[in-house]
C-alpha cells in the first residue's frame, strides 16, 4: 500500500512540473528530459510513468476533464446533452481566453488530431448522449461519428488559429456544439434550448479555480 502511495505521489509530481513547462514553453519546446529534471527524477524513472509526451497529455485531459464533468455534476445537472454543452462551454472557456493554455492547445492540434488522445476519455459521453436520444447506432457508425467529430473540431480550430475563421468565444463553441447536435440528429429546437441553458449557467456559475496546464 505504502509503495503504491508513493508511486501515485511520484506520478502526481511529475504531472505538476510537465503542466507548468507546458504552461511555460508550449508542448513542442518541453521535452520529457526537462520534466524529469524540474521534478529531480532520472528520465528512466520518469519513463516508468509516461513513455511519451502523448501520455502526459493524456493524463493531463482526462484529469482537466474530470475535474469539469464533476462540477457539472455538482452543479445538479444530469441530463447528458445539458452536461455535454456545459462541458464544450467551461473547456474552450479556460483554454482560449489564457494565452499559454491557448498555445499548448493549439500545438497539439496542429501537429495531429486530438483524437490520438482524447478518443478514449470522450467514447463514453457520446454514448451517454446517444442514449439520452434514444439511438442506438451499430458499432461502425458509432466509430464513423466520433472520427467525424473530431474531423471537423480539428479543421475548425486550424483554421480559427490561422485567422481565418473570425469567431467570437461564443460562436466558436455555439458552431461546435451545433456540429456535434447535427452529427447526434438532436432536433433543432433541443439544441436551442441546451444553448439558452447553457448561457444561462455559465453567466451564473463561478468556475475560475478550474485549471487545465496552471
Amino acid at each position: 500500500m505504502a509503495i503504491k502511495r508513493k508511486g501515485n505521489l511520484t506520478k502526481e509530481k511529475i504531472l505538476h512540473f510537465a503542466k507548468n513547462a507546458f504552461y511555460q514553453n508550449g508542448y513542442h519546446a518541453t521535452q520529457l528530459k526537462s520534466i524529469a529534471a524540474l521534478a529531480d527524477l532520472s528520465l528512466g524513472n520518469l519513463n516508468y510513468y509516461f513513455k511519451k509526451k502523448d501520455d502526459l497529455v493524456e493524463e493531463i485531459y482526462r484529469q482537466f476533464f474530470t475535474d469539469i464533468y464533476h462540477f457539472i455534476k455538482k452543479s445538479a445537472v444530469i441530463d447528458p446533452l445539458e452536461q455535454f454543452c456545459l462541458f464544450q462551454f467551461m473547456v474552450y472557456t479556460i483554454v482560449l481566453t489564457d494565452e499559454h493554455n491557448k498555445r499548448f492547445y493549439r500545438e497539439i492540434i496542429q501537429d495531429k488530431s486530438n483524437y490520438r488522445v482524447m478518443h478514449g476519455l470522450m467514447r463514453e459521453k457520446y454514448h451517454e448522449m446517444l442514449d439520452a436520444l434514444g439511438h442506438s447506432p451499430e458499432h461502425l457508425d458509432f466509430e464513423i461519428i466520433l472520427l467525424a467529430e473530431f474531423g471537423t473540431r480539428r479543421e475548425i480550430f486550424l483554421n480559427f488559429f490561422a485567422g481565418d475563421l473570425h469567431l467570437t468565444l461564443d460562436q466558436l463553441v455555439y458552431y461546435l456544439i451545433r456540429n456535434t447536435c447535427k452529427n447526434l440528429e438532436v432536433p433543432p429546437s433541443v439544441f436551442e434550448n441546451l444553448m439558452t441553458f447553457s448561457h444561462h449557467f455559465i453567466a451564473e456559475k463561478d468556475f475560475s479555480h478550474l485549471k487545465f496546464l496552471a
